[in-house]
């Protein structure tokens, strides 16, 4: 049996990049927006969506930021959670 894993959904509309969110557990998704101009690939805002989760669940310690993943091709965990992501190029528009 698989570990459970939070799953993001990407889409891009226009300018905007549209993602849902869904967490083991929470009965709605999650949705964020982000702006093409500021995360141009779908990897950056993958990062930029997991920074923000991590950022949310856990406070840092002396005040400073969070933690972001780095891009080692290692799977992406927020406590112990994997973090799956698509990127679905058929639905950009």
């Amino acid at each position: 049996m698989s570990s459970p894993a939070i799953h993001l959904l990407l889409t891009r509309r226009g300018p905007v990049w549209r993602v849902r969110i869904l967490i083991p557990g929470e009965p709605l998704p999650r949705w964020r927006a982000y702006r093409a101009e500021d995360y141009p690939t779908p990897e950056a805002v993958v990062r930029r969506c997991v920074a923000g989760l991590t950022a949310a669940r856990e406070k840092p310690k002396g005040g400073g930021p969070a933690d972001v993943p780095d891009e080692t091709g290692k799977p992406l965990l927020i406590h112990g959670i994997r973090v799956r992501w698509e990127f679905q190029p058929w639905l950009w528009a």
